[in-house]
């Protein structure tokens, strides 16, 4: 299977870049679209969840890849003499972008810290409103 940005459009014709220049084209006028069925619309849907839970692994991936890769210090033995300039040379990456990921990596360690603690870690609001009262005076 080909990546998503290699993939035609099922409708490639009436995304308005491929196929035949028509007369209208040029005139501003767009031709005019069959409907929108249900099915259809369920169907383009539902191909961009999946495409959108795709970019969520590939972004947890990354992250965790970049933060091991950070902690491991691997740009020691590559020669380089810095984070951001392995980044730069080896990933393609500036620095700026090499610090987003990190700081990515690291949220997703808290929301999975937070996520996974037990009931007796946390401080939250979810009790009844006298508890949470009593939590606030604390």
């Amino acid at each position: 299977m080909l990546p998503y940005a290699l993939v035609v459009p099922i409708d490639a014709e009436e995304d308005g870049v491929v196929g035949e220049h028509t007369e209208d084209q040029e005139h501003g006028v767009k031709p005019a679209r069959p409907p929108l069925t249900a099915a259809r619309a369920r169907g383009m849907t539902a191909g961009l969840r999946e495409a959108m839970d795709d970019v969520r692994r590939s972004v947890a991936v990354l992250a965790a890849r970049a933060r091991d890769a950070h902690a491991a210090r691997v740009w020691l033995p590559l020669g380089h003499s810095s984070w951001e300039l392995y980044c730069e040379a080896e990933v393609g990456i500036s620095r700026a972008q090499a610090y987003r990921i990190l700081d990515i990596a690291r949220a997703l360690a808290a929301i999975h810290e937070a996520v996974t603690a037990g009931p007796d870690l946390s401080r939250t609001r979810d009790t009844g409103p006298a508890a949470a009262a009593a939590m606030s005076r604390n």
